[in-house]
């Protein structure tokens, strides 16, 4: 199965690094950017995402605000926070509305890094075992 990653920043920088990072991970085929509430969820209902990487702080609202209705349009995605407001408030309600993982932006970009290179490396090696078993 492909990854179709959706990151969600309002940065047009920190989106054109994330995707020059993450471009070459085996088994991400592809990637989408949106800069605000709207646009990804308008992105997610086109391609419903594998991953997302959403900041918390958007022109529009909270980027805590769309993990429910991100979830419902794609249920089994999952959902990586990635801000400047590492605050233990932020983490935990966004934990509680259904985000897999908390990254704070000062120290924990090389973190999310490698959760979303495992999480490739994963998925790439469960999809090629399942191709085994079928054949």
């Amino acid at each position: 199965m492909a990854i179709l990653l959706l990151i969600v920043d309002d940065s047009q920088q920190i989106r054109t690094s994330l995707r020059a990072l993450l471009t070459t991970v085996a088994g991400i085929t592809d990637i989408h950017e949106a800069a605000t509430l709207g646009q990804a969820l308008d992105s997610a209902r086109k391609a419903p995402p594998t991953l997302v990487i959403l900041d918390m702080s958007l022109p529009d609202g909270l980027g805590m605000n769309i993990i429910e209705p991100l979830k419902q349009l794609a249920p089994m995605a999952l959902i990586a926070m990635h801000t400047v407001h590492a605050h233990d408030a932020f983490r935990k309600r966004c934990l509680e509305l259904g985000a897999n993982w908390f990254f704070d932006k000062f120290t924990d970009t090389k973190a999310l890094l490698e959760v979303v290179r495992q999480h490739a490396a994963q998925d790439s090696l469960i999809h090629s075992n399942q191709g085994t078993l079928d054949a």
